[in-house]
């Protein structure tokens, strides 16, 4: 894996936190869609569609998984500022969390990863069939690409997205009262 060489500090970002069992659940089980938000060194804001993304074994990082052509600019934006947001919800599911924290590395896909991507693909696949009996095989494919590389960052906050009472609330850790 390549790492990260450090950049400009923007903001000081709290130490990495460990992601809750019930949120490690969802990302596993039933989030299908996610977005990811950088910015360069310029502060100019940058969006990259995943297609996927797993949990490190010490709980407290997340590998991303990219499609190639939709994120130009990405890995040079984080070795420029080193923050990543990460958006993931469960489509027709009230339920959408937000991952900070900070760039760490970053590796072409293995084939473990295209079968995670894959695994995704199937649950998007199946929660839009709800909303959407018929739908065209490859519009999904589309909309869940193949990765071309993982990018792994450290989690240090935790947020919830969810529309409703509550939403932008931190979560992890715990906000001050």
């Amino acid at each position: 894996m390549e790492r990260a060489t450090t950049g400009p500090e923007t903001r000081s970002l709290p130490g990495s936190v460990v992601i809750p069992e019930n949120i490690a659940r969802f990302l596993d089980e039933r989030a299908n869609v996610a977005f990811a938000g950088t910015r360069n060194r310029d502060l100019v804001p940058l969006g990259h569609r995943v297609s996927g993304w797993s949990i490190g074994a010490d709980g407290r990082t997340v590998t991303v998984l990219l499609p190639e052509l939709l994120t130009p600019g990405l890995v040079e934006s984080l070795r420029e500022n080193g923050e990543l947001a990460l958006t993931v919800e469960a489509f027709t599911a009230p339920e959408t969390y937000q991952f900070k924290g900070r760039y760490l590395s970053h590796r072409p896909a293995h084939r473990e990863d295209i079968a995670i991507v894959d695994r995704i693909r199937e649950r998007f696949m199946k929660h839009m069939k709800t909303v959407f009996p018929v739908v065209p095989e490859g519009l999904v494919e589309a909309f869940t690409s193949k990765p071309a590389f993982a990018l792994e960052f450290e989690v240090s906050e935790i947020f919830v997205q969810t529309p409703g009472p509550g939403a932008g609330a931190r979560l992890v850790p715990p906000a001050e009262p």
